[in-house]
């Protein structure tokens, strides 16, 4: 299994797979962090100056999620990040409306907190950790991109590389049956508890505030925004620690010897 670098800058958890530690690239930048904050923040910010406004709320929350979308097609740009985010939105919003209780605005995050934490665990139960799984994802895909490569520039065939799902010590998958890569089977362990402590740690604050109910939205809707884009930054780069390309290369040299 060998270590693999890359130059560009990778957001989301593509970050923990990259030679470098961008956080504002990691968290989308900053249009990101505005689009993934800004219509949760509007939506606090309302209902702390008027609690009974629920629908003034929801709809300027919505109205800022769709000035986002609009400008990225006006842009041309990738509407994907804003288009997740707007559907969140919606659902949230709809659901808030429904019911007549703010509190309901947050329950969406919270059931996709709770599916991710599910995710975590079966995945560390099952000896398939999620880090490790996206890792090894990601490699396989650059391995057989090289591959096309390589096929591209000998059509003959002749001197095609030997596939790397053929030689078990070279195989992406190889550290979580290889006993010489249990340094490389550790990080990737540590790095899933570590996302999987994020989850948990989402749902221990932010689940009694939504039981509270109506007296407890706006601390439920501060708690939000501070276990959103800066937890989720903080927690990425934590991973990165653990299982970055040049880390997860020590490992492989560490336990080779």
């Amino acid at each position: 299994m060998s270590s693999r670098s890359t130059d560009s800058v990778r957001t989301g958890l593509g970050a923990i797979d990259s030679e470098r530690f961008d956080v504002m690239a990691a968290v989308g930048g900053w249009r990101g962090i505005v689009e993934s904050v800004v219509p949760t923040l509007v939506f606090v910010v309302v209902m702390a100056v008027r609690p009974t406004a629920l629908v003034p709320a929801l709809l300027a929350s919505l109205s800022v999620s769709a000035v986002g979308l609009v400008a990225r097609l006006v842009q041309r740009q990738s509407p994907a990040q804003v288009l997740g985010g707007i559907v969140l939105v919606l659902v949230s919003a709809l659901w808030a409306w429904r019911s007549g209780e703010a509190s309901n605005f947050y329950a969406t995050g919270l059931m996709i907190n709770a599916a991710w934490l599910v995710a975590c665990l079966v995945s560390l139960l099952v000896g398939w950790p999620i880090v490790g799984a996206l890792m090894t994802l990601w490699h396989r895909v650059t391995d057989e991109s090289g591959r096309r490569s390589d096929r591209s520039e000998d059509p003959d065939g002749d001197g095609e590389p030997k596939s790397t799902d053929d030689d078990p010590a070279v195989r992406p998958s190889s550290w979580r049956t290889d006993p010489a890569l249990r340094g490389v089977k550790f990080r990737y362990h540590a790095g899933t508890w570590v996302l999987t402590l994020m989850f948990a740690l989402r749902l221990v604050v932010e689940v009694p505030l939504y039981l509270a109910g109506e007296q407890a939205v706006s601390y439920l809707g501060a708690a939000r925004l501070i276990l959103g884009v800066p937890l989720y930054a903080l927690t990425l780069w934590f991973i990165w620690l653990l299982v970055a390309p040049g880390r997860i290369a020590q490992a492989e040299g560490r336990t080779a010897r």
